[in-house]
């Protein structure tokens, strides 16, 4: 189980200077592998890349970052031209529940473990905080407006303030984690 917390960058910037920053706000160094893609189509079969999907540069897994980065871009355009209530990849006008996501250029996306806890104890929720701030302030010396979703708040904030959520629903999430899946795996795990 992960926290995944998206940064949506609202105003036009290169997605590959952003790709470059939030490598260094993930501790990522010139052998980190990553990928630059366009996306394959959603639908059921399709294998090729569809002209209207978006990009995706990324990390890949398993190299010992404290989050998967992925930014999610449109070459010369914005990701989303307008609100929808709808994931980017879902087919238009569908109503999935989820949270509205804004119009923006970009959607920058961090991802890590519930487990995850760093050397000065920091767990998912504190990094993520930490991470979403540290981009906000390089995007607001650029003047880059910029908004932040976690899926463990369910909400589109703006600014800083709000990030101090992110690290209490970091913590039930982490607990949450501890105490109730990893038994459950463990119990399964014996039987």
């Amino acid at each position: 189980m992960t926290l995944t917390t998206d940064v949506y960058v609202l105003d036009e910037i290169a997605h590959k200077d952003v790709f470059l920053k939030c490598n260094q706000l993930v501790g990522a160094t010139e052998a980190t592998r990553f990928r630059d893609e366009q996306l394959t189509s959603w639908r059921k079969g399709a294998r090729t890349p569809d002209p209207g999907k978006p990009w995706n540069i990324g990390n890949q897994v398993d190299q010992g970052l404290c989050a998967l980065l992925d930014i999610y871009y449109r070459p010369g355009g914005p990701l989303r031209a307008e609100d929808n209530g709808c994931e980017w990849y879902c087919d238009s006008g569908c109503d999935n529940g989820e949270h509205e996501n804004p119009a923006c250029w970009l959607e920058v996306s961090f991802d890590t473990a519930y487990g995850y806890r760093d050397e000065q104890g920091r767990r998912c929720g504190d990094l993520h905080a930490s991470l979403v701030a540290d981009l906000g302030r390089w995007l607001d010396e650029r003047g880059v407006r910029w908004l932040w979703y976690a899926d463990t708040l369910a909400e589109v904030y703006s600014g800083y303030e709000p990030l101090t959520r992110l690290c209490t629903a970091g913590a039930e999430a982490a607990d949450w984690f501890r105490t109730s899946v990893l038994p459950a795996i463990e119990a399964h795990a014996h039987t």
